[in-house]
């Protein structure tokens, strides 16, 4: 059993054709299968689109499964906007056309359930896709764009506005009315009854994000109220299976009253790297050694099921860093406690090792040091796609602890370099900001964290915790090798 023969998989869980294989089933997931929950929260690398791609594969194997998607990737959204329901304000006016769109996808799936195309209603929706040029796999965005060139007009069977069913709708009159006001009658019809299961899977919700973005602020409200409401409304009908999957940080700056609705539709994606079967209740952290451990197994099925990571890691070397305890915990203090960091810092391990050295199977000290220096760089450039979204001047703030050069620091130390700088302090008065504005936002992205006795206080293990002014700063150890942080007593 060598280290080295460990297929670690894709950096991107989509299209990672070996994702059955080592998936980690954690102990909420059957109840995302059930339906259970619709919403997975969390940030970034922890693994939301992972579980997307794990059900799209069970789908596929299951006769009775049915699944369409959602991605704001490439999406027209200045034409969504263009759709908006004008008689509401802020996120309403956006609702109807999410579900619009959303039972649209609907119908086509359930155009594809051969046990109940045979009904009145199904057959009443398959003629309205016909006559309006819906009858397509093109998705979402030819809805709109059907929308779009029709000024949001839709044709519609007489009888679906005076109420009256008629079953032979193709030498029905039709007449074109506004698209928002087909969307409950549309609801109605898809009130029928199968064993089949209709998954939506949204995702790609980040695209083009900017703090501070009132309108995509507003559309994602918008898209949340539309798929609760049509969950809500086909609960005791289809088996219609919503999952949609939001960055962190982005869920929590949409403050609206309605998001404390969908708390028991939600879950939040946390892991440690802690043994949290020692513990007393962590029912909501999952461990991250378990995500390796299947990794491993899958590669290596002959190493102890127990403990596979003893198997083919020098978990005790003898080179480790003084008052360092074990090999795991040197890896796991250098990443954000994330599947796709431990994950990726192991790739990097594997690619240290010498292909000609045939008696060497496990990970050594040696080979950790020999890939930190990759692992810092691309842990660099994954904060940097997180924060720049909320700060322009983040290549500079960078810099300015670079060149503190320190671990472990004051305030005021860097109070001092950022108001020192040109771009950085002009962003400051541009935006009415001061220095505590970007030290308390790289803290809350686990870059800073404090520093209380010998505690180390990140956000990224406790979402509960606020800056400390008044503590020493501390910056995130997987960052130290990039940013050239002197190696001294505090790491």
């Amino acid at each position: 059993m060598r280290f080295s023969d460990i297929e670690w998989g894709s950096d991107e869980a989509k299209g990672d054709s070996n994702l059955n294989k080592y998936f980690f089933e954690f102990s909420k997931f059957s109840n995302i299968l059930t339906g259970k929950y619709r919403y997975i929260i969390g940030r970034k690398g922890t693994g939301k689109t992972a579980i997307i791609e794990k059900i799209k594969n069970i789908t596929d194997d299951n006769p009775l499964g049915f699944y369409s998607n959602l991605t704001l990737r490439d999406f027209p959204l200045r034409d969504l906007k263009d759709l908006r329901d004008k008689s509401y304000q802020d996120k309403s006016q956006f609702v109807s056309i999410w579900q619009f769109l959303i039972y649209i996808e609907l119908v086509k799936l359930l155009l594809k359930d051969e046990s109940i195309v045979n009904e009145d209603k199904i057959k009443e929706l398959k003629e309205f896709l016909e006559i309006n040029n819906l009858n397509n796999n093109l998705g979402f965005i030819n809805t709109i764009k059907k929308l779009k060139q029709s000024n949001s007009k839709i044709k519609v069977f007489l009888s679906w506005i005076s109420g009256e069913l008629n079953t032979s709708n193709s030498s029905e009159q039709t007449t074109t009315i506004h698209y928002h006001n087909v969307v409950k009658t549309i609801e109605n019809k898809l009130k029928v009854q199968s064993e089949c299961e209709y998954w939506i899977f949204i995702d790609e919700l980040d695209e083009g994000y900017k703090a501070g973005d009132t309108n995509l602020r507003l559309l994602l409200l918008a898209l949340l109220r539309a798929v609760e409401n049509c969950a809500l409304a086909l609960n005791n009908s289809i088996k219609f299976r919503p999952l949609l999957v939001l960055r962190s940080d982005i869920f929590d700056s949409l403050e609206d009253n309605d998001l404390n609705k969908l708390d028991d539709y939600t879950i939040r994606l946390k892991w440690t790297s802690e043994d949290i079967s020692k513990t007393n209740d962590f029912s909501d952290i999952y461990t991250l050694k378990e995500v390796i451990s299947a990794r491993i197994k899958s590669s290596l099925p002959s190493c102890n099921n127990k403990n596979p990571w003893q198997d083919v890691v020098e978990e005790t070397d003898l080179n480790l860093p003084e008052k360092t305890t074990s090999t795991w915990k040197y890896m796991a203090n250098r990443t954000y406690e994330r599947p796709r960091d431990i994950v990726k810092f192991l790739k990097y391990c594997s690619e240290t090792f010498n292909s000609d050295d045939k008696y060497q199977n496990k990970l050594t000290f040696k080979e950790i040091q020999r890939a930190e220096d990759r692992y810092s760089n691309w842990l660099y450039n994954e904060l940097r796609d997180e924060i720049q979204a909320y700060l322009p001047c983040w290549k500079e703030v960078f810099q300015c602890l670079t060149a503190i050069g320190k671990g472990r620091f004051q305030k005021q130390d860097l109070d001092k370099q950022l108001n020192e700088n040109r771009t950085i302090s002009h962003w400051l008065a541009s935006n009415n900001k001061g220095t505590n504005d970007i030290i308390e936002l790289l803290f809350n992205f686990g870059i800073l964290g404090n520093l209380d006795g010998k505690r180390w206080l990140f956000k990224y293990k406790d979402e509960d915790l606020s800056w400390n002014e008044n503590m020493d700063l501390i910056i995130h150890f997987g960052l130290h090798r990039k940013l050239r942080i002197k190696n001294t007593k505090d790491r």
